[in-house]
């Protein structure tokens, strides 16, 4: 009877995942009912929409706590936990993780980091200090970073953004937190891959918005790309944020703590008075359930439903949106000192990257393959 019922249970895989510089449990398989229950009120757990699964922050008690918990309600396998390899921490599945100082998170508080910012630096100096454990952050030297920054080099092959992510967070603890003396840390590493921002022609823009169909989601679509907000600044803005009058948005609080204001769409702005007059928001320009703002995951939910519906192939975010924003005012001639100043670019070289991704001025040139054989019509050609 009891193999009988085992047949019958779902099967649930608990498997090792790097996440933000931080070890997980992933949860993979279908959750019904009480497995969803379990899974859903743990405490910690989070969904990830890059591993599409939930996420539970690895602990040996808290991996054989899930496995007893869930054992009852599916046939729970556990792979890829008793091979350490080159994704794993030393000895990280016999050690716990260790919690960040309450000074750490209280420094981040007052200096008013953004709540993005405060939760990567907290994962990212958790990491650290679990990968010295048992010395403890009071401790810390010289050679204990620089032999974390060769690890993730060499051993976890981080991109150089999350080294750096790394590296920021220890700094903030030592000249931050302890007032110490600021200095510069650096691991020799292979040169950056220059990666081009994904844009969107015009037309495939138009398409996007066509195939939108719902007021809300289509004015989510509208503020992204004529505002070039970010996606933490479009679900931050607020009903007295736009000045329907100056034909402006004021962006609070941006990236790096900094206002500033940018374009308000004439388009933009009947749609949303619609959109007001329909949903009645009370405070945030665009509201989840119980007026607390949108959720991010929503809204690229929201963007990659309407690529597909439009034929649109390219792999596209609420980012994508603002990309396109400035390469389509390059585009039009809209000088690249204006165009820094509406996306919030602390450094000009930031922006000049959508010099890379323009058509701008490419109308005049000639492929030399064209030169050659564009004379001729396709049929005349097919023997070249």
């Amino acid at each position: 009877m009891a193999y009988y019922r085992l047949m019958n249970l779902p099967t649930l895989t608990l498997e090792p995942v790097w996440h933000e510089n931080l070890l997980f449990i992933a949860v993979r398989g279908k959750l019904q009912k009480e497995l969803f229950r379990i899974v859903n009120n743990w405490e910690g757990r989070r969904y990830s929409a890059t591993h599409q699964c939930y996420l539970i922050l690895y602990e040996a008690s808290q991996l054989a706590k899930l496995k007893t918990n869930l054992s009852g309600f599916a046939e729970v396998v556990t792979t890829g936990w008793g091979k350490p390899d080159n994704t794993m921490l030393p000895d990280a599945l016999t050690r716990a993780w260790v919690s960040v100082p309450d000074c750490y998170l209280e420094a981040l508080s007052i200096m008013r980091y953004s709540e993005a910012t405060a939760k990567n630096y907290e994962s990212q100096f958790s990491a650290f200090l679990s990968f010295i454990y048992p010395k403890t952050c009071e401790a810390i030297e010289e050679k204990d970073i620089h032999r974390f920054l060769r690890y993730l080099v060499e051993h976890r092959r981080v991109s150089i953004s999350t080294q750096n992510q790394a590296v920021n967070a220890i700094k903030f603890y030592l000249e931050r937190v302890q007032k110490g003396d600021r200095k510069t840390y650096y691991i020799e590493r292979p040169r950056k891959d220059t990666k081009l921002p994904t844009v969107l022609s015009e037309e495939e823009t138009m398409a996007l918005f066509e195939q939108t169909s719902n007021l809300k989601h289509k004015c989510i679509l509208f503020f992204l790309y004529s505002a070039g907000l970010r996606m933490s600044e479009l679900l931050n803005l607020t009903l007295g944020d736009l000045d329907a009058d100056r034909g402006l948005i004021y962006v609070r609080g941006g990236k790096g703590a900094k206002d500033r204001v940018t374009l308000l769409s004439k388009v933009a702005l009947q749609f949303a008075n619609e959109y007001c007059r329909q949903y009645k928001p009370k405070h945030w320009m665009f509201e989840g359930p119980g007026q607390h703002p949108y959720s991010a995951r929503s809204v690229n939910s929201i963007i990659k439903r309407s690529a597909e519906r439009a034929g649109i192939r390219k792999n596209i975010s609420a980012h994508t949106l603002r990309h396109s924003f400035a390469t389509h005012l390059l585009e039009r001639g809209t000088d690249l000192r204006y165009i820094q100043s509406l996306l919030g670019h602390e450094s000009s070289r930031t922006t000049e990257r959508y010099t890379h991704v323009t058509k701008k001025g490419f109308e005049q040139l000639v492929s030399p393959l064209d030169n050659l054989v564009g004379r001729f019509t396709f049929e005349d050609n097919k023997g070249i």
